[in-house]
């Protein structure tokens, strides 16, 4: 009897876990394109009705695999993740998406959440720069060795008899560490310069005008413009041709759904300004965890990426990366993630071998979404 009345319970809560799905992943209205899916088209999406969830993801046929969540705690923990959602405690969140083991293994849309519409990703945008160099590595553009070279050596518009002391030295790994030293008296002369000069020129510009380069002034500063001299050294390595590098070498390697705009200088924005859905983000994460390989392909280069995860950095922001240490379940976690503001993550749990993506339209209350995978999904795996 109590064989029977346990393989029932089981039975039950199979039968629970497979049920927590809606009937319908949910989707851009008819005649609204991806592709079109700016920061603004974004705001005039109407909420969902409902949240949709799911413990066994559809598989798509879009290169991620999917497999179901069925931990001791599953139930209990997505009730609760749903019901706090529903009641606002992480403000505008709209999806979040969890990976691990080569599988997707949970996945819930709300208020603008779609499938198929790419969502602003924010400062996630320096996350995808960074990987867009790991995947000019990869194919050959620049190499590992390049990282400690100038900047303004692969630059060859420039005029080097014009620009202020100290320029010389940025090496492109101080750029990828917010630490290139380049500062100026007015905060929006970077924008206003990138209206009237176009790609070198507009870093001819900036190399002018800024204060010299000092070894004082190489400290860490969270801008747009050291992601700017990335893109815009890949640009040059593409003839510039970025947007269609990163549309065939990213986004078709991927099977990434996106929109990415440019910046007024004509290189693709860097600070915020690209859009991707959100198993778009997870796919390019899962590389990133994988050592570069995506389906057992290697799409960025595994030095770089090796870089990207060595631990022995500690907690900061490096390559358009925060490594950061959280807890969850009362333990510590360790976790590299792009972050975006409003409560976007594209973040690698390496201990766990978990990816999770979040997107929001949060006001500021960034860490918000991340709060929500700390507390009910991330303590699944740590009993």
């Amino acid at each position: 009897m109590k064989r029977v009345l346990s393989m029932l319970l089981v039975a039950i809560a199979a039968s629970w876990i497979t049920s927590l799905k809606a009937n319908e992943l949910p989707r851009l209205a008819k005649g609204l394109k991806p592709e079109q899916q700016s920061y603004q088209e974004q705001k005039k999406l109407p909420d969902l009705k409902e949240a949709y969830f799911t413990t066994s993801p559809k598989d798509l046929g879009d290169g991620l695999q999917v497999g179901r969540l069925d931990l001791p705690g599953t139930e209990k923990a997505v009730r609760a993740l749903v019901r706090d959602d529903k009641a606002g405690k992480y403000s505008s969140l709209d999806s979040i998406l969890l990976w691990k083991d080569g599988k997707l293994l949970f996945e819930m849309y709300n208020r603008r959440g779609r499938v198929d519409g790419p969502h602003y990703t924010m400062s996630i945008t320096k996350t995808l720069t960074s990987i867009t160099l790991a995947r000019a590595i990869q194919v050959g553009l620049l190499n590992i060795e390049d990282l400690d070279k100038p900047v303004i050596g692969f630059m060859p518009g420039i005029d080097q008899s014009k620009i202020q002391h100290g320029v010389k030295t940025i090496t492109l790994r101080e750029a990828l560490y917010m630490k290139s030293g380049l500062r100026f008296a007015n905060k929006n002369s970077t924008f206003s310069l990138g209206q009237k000069y176009k790609r070198q020129q507009f870093f001819q510009q900036l190399f002018e005008k800024t204060a010299p380069i000092t070894a004082a002034s190489k400290q860490y500063k969270y801008t747009g413009t050291d992601p700017s001299l990335i893109m815009m050294i890949i640009d040059i390595k593409t003839g510039g041709k970025v947007q269609q590098f990163i549309a065939k070498e990213i986004a078709a390697k991927f099977g990434a759904i996106y929109c990415w705009d440019n910046q007024g200088c004509g290189i693709p924005k860097c600070g915020a300004g690209s859009n991707f859905t959100s198993r778009s983000l997870l796919k390019i994460g899962t590389s990133v965890i994988q050592d570069g390989k995506y389906n057992g392909k290697q799409l960025l280069s595994a030095d770089y990426i090796k870089e990207v995860m060595n631990p022995k950095k500690g907690e900061g922001y490096f390559y358009y990366f925060h490594n950061r240490k959280k807890r969850a379940a009362g333990k510590e976690v360790y976790f590299i993630s792009g972050i975006g503001a409003g409560g976007q993550y594209m973040a690698t749990f390496p201990e766990l071998n978990i990816v999770a993506v979040a997107t929001a339209h949060n006001k500021k209350q960034t860490g918000l979404p991340l709060n929500a995978i700390l507390e009910h999904l991330i303590p699944l795996f740590l009993k």
